[in-house]
């Protein structure tokens, strides 16, 4: 019974511990600290549960020996059902706890990926040239066509070189052209 409500609280807060993770430096030093603190939390839960779940095993154990054992039948009848009692009020209180523990922990989580902020997604990069390149000097009158046709080349291939976002070319600016 453990074992699955600490495996739903780590899924749970795993999931927000990965999107926290994603933020900058200072956010993940403050991920770091929200991740001690909940595996405390976890772990304090986890012994709670411990508790009741042994109180759980105690009161099986005596229903057994009573339901097994001699004596009067009347007395021995009473007690089984004082025990029953006993296991379902455990149980109502492990439910509630339950409940308690995660309304809690969703309820922090909630709070976390408020104060979180996704990272902005990548930018994306246009090619890099790797060939040999020269400098080339602008003169009034060049377009990008004609420095292209000049050195044997595209636009698009000036384009990527120079990682220029229009053909707008001004006079005296210096571009890389491939080498011959």
């Amino acid at each position: 019974m453990r074992n699955g409500i600490l495996t739903a609280l780590v899924l749970v807060a795993g999931s927000s511990f990965a999107f926290a993770e994603s933020g900058s430096a200072s956010t993940s030093s403050r991920s770091s600290f929200v991740k001690e603190q909940a595996y405390e939390e976890m772990m304090r839960v986890g012994e709670q549960v411990d508790v009741v779940q042994a109180n759980v095993e105690a009161l099986s154990d005596r229903l057994g020996r009573l339901e097994g054992g001699k004596g009067e039948i009347a007395a021995i009848k009473s007690e089984i059902e004082s025990l029953r009692a006993d296991i379902a009020s455990v149980r109502r209180e492990m439910g509630r706890m339950r409940e308690e523990i995660t309304r809690d922990l969703t309820k922090k989580i909630v709070d976390i990926s408020k104060t979180m902020r996704p990272s902005p997604p990548p930018q994306d990069r246009a090619p890099v040239y790797t060939g040999a390149v020269k400098e080339y000097r602008v003169i009034k009158g060049d377009t990008l066509s004609l420095i292209a046709q000049a050195f044997g080349t595209t636009v698009q291939k000036l384009r990527e070189i120079n990682s220029l976002k229009t053909d707008v070319l001004q006079v005296g600016q210096r571009i890389l052209v491939p080498r011959n």
